[in-house]
This record gives structure tokens, sequence and C-alpha cells, in this order.
């Protein structure tokens, strides 16, 4: 990811996001995906059913203009369907961060109100952001992730299904980790976050498997065992150790 900036990023308070499709509307919580040209093409799919199962929250989709230079005319008509009939939120920022625009520019846009992750290769068959927000509420300065993993005090939660408190991050501290290596774990930047903010985390056990079920559209990936997100350490202390020297 290069260091040079080839337009003024998108943010709330100067630059305002441009965005299409449904606005706002005082929803309790906003679930918050990316994707990206191998994907946009079953992306549909995994909001059709956060559109069926989720009802209540305000769904964005976060796109890149550097992938999509003609924004939403590159996009498949079946996507462009939620759109135009207000259904989601589709949110434009410039460059291309790969999957850090998850959840980070809609946290940066609507700032007071609880941002939940969905990731682009699930079929979600319930309503999980319910789950999570009614943990939240009891919880309320607290992040709640679905079956997340611990070691060693560093927590790893799962990017298909995570709620962070409003008022949690923002991306000046983003902007400046990505540029100085071409890392694109997200997963493990937002573990590093909540380590730095000093967030609490509830992670509801099994719940990812047991109750969830959900479907991976994509045969390349599957769900990450124990062991596997384990791997995950040494990157997200790469980038702890990047927020404490800044």
């Amino acid at each position: 990811m290069s260091s040079e900036i080839e337009h003024i990023e998108y943010n709330r308070d100067t630059n305002p996001y441009p965005s299409s499709g449904k606005k706002y509307n005082g929803e309790k919580a906003i679930i918050s995906m990316t994707s990206w040209k191998m994907r946009i093409a079953t992306c549909p799919k995994t909001i059709y059913s956060l559109i069926k199962n989720c009802p209540g929250f305000h769904i964005v989709l976060v796109l890149s203009e550097e992938e999509f230079p003609q924004k939403e005319k590159e996009l498949p008509e079946n996507l462009m369907v939620f759109v135009e009939n207000e259904l989601i939120e589709l949110l434009w920022v410039w460059k291309n961060y790969k999957s850090f625009k998850k959840v980070l520019f809609t946290m940066d846009k609507y700032r007071d109100v609880p941002v939940i992750s969905a990731d682009d290769d699930c079929i979600y068959i319930c309503n999980y952001a319910q789950m999570l927000y009614d943990v939240y509420e009891k919880n309320p300065s607290t992040v709640v992730t679905i079956d997340g993993a611990t070691k060693n005090n560093i927590y790893w939660c799962r990017g298909s299904g995570t709620l962070y408190p409003k008022n949690s991050f923002n991306t000046n501290e983003f902007h400046k980790i990505t540029n100085e290596k071409d890392n694109y774990n997200d997963d493990a930047y937002m573990a590093a976050l909540i380590m730095y903010k000093k967030k609490p985390i509830i992670s509801l056990t099994n719940f990812h498997f047991n109750m969830l079920k959900y479907m991976i559209l994509h045969d390349e990936v599957s769900a990450l065992s124990a062991t596997q997100q384990y791997k995950e350490i040494p990157d997200i202390m790469y980038f702890y150790n990047k927020l404490i020297s800044l």
C-alpha cells in the first residue's frame, strides 16, 4: 500500500463521505461490510441474508473508488437493486484499503452508533446482530464478538460478527499504520486497537459454530480454528506496537 495520498481522503468532518441508497434513520446499530471485485458478484447474497434475517439494523456496504472508478456504474444490477430501493447504504472511500474498509470508515461517519461487522463471504441465517446487541445493551462499553479467542491476554475477534461500541475508534491511527506495512489483516488490527484502547471484550463462546452456523460462499475461505486464530498473534502485536509508538 503506497504511503502517497493521491486524493484527499473522505472523512466526516472536512470531506463528507459520498453515499447513496438508504439514509440512516436512527436505527439502534449499524451492520457494516465491504467487498471487492472478485466477490462483488456474490456480495448481494450476503446482503439479502442480512436484510432478511437482521431487521431493524442499518446496513452499510463500503467500497473504494480506486477499485471501482465508475462507482455505481460498475456494480452488478442485483446489488444496485438494494441501493436504489433504499434497503442499504452504499458508502464510498477513495483509496482501496482492502479489508480495512469493513468497519472503520462507517465508525468514522457514525461515531455515536454501535457498528457490527459482517463478512461478504457469508450467508447469515439468524439475527446475529440482535444477539450481539442484546449483550451490548447490558455492557455498553464492551466489544462483543461471536466465539472469539484469547491467549496470553491477547484477544482475537471475528470479522464475521463483532459489535464495536459507539465512539470506540477513529481512522487517524489507521492511516498511520497501514501506510507503513503492506498488511491487510484487519481482524488483527482491530484486535490491536481493542488492546490499545483497553476495551473490555465479551466472547459468546461456541456461538459462531453452534448457533450462527453461517454458510461460506467461497470454497477457499473457511472458519478459523483455535490453532489458526493463534497464528494471528504476531500481526496483532505488530499493530499494537505501532499504536503505542505513535
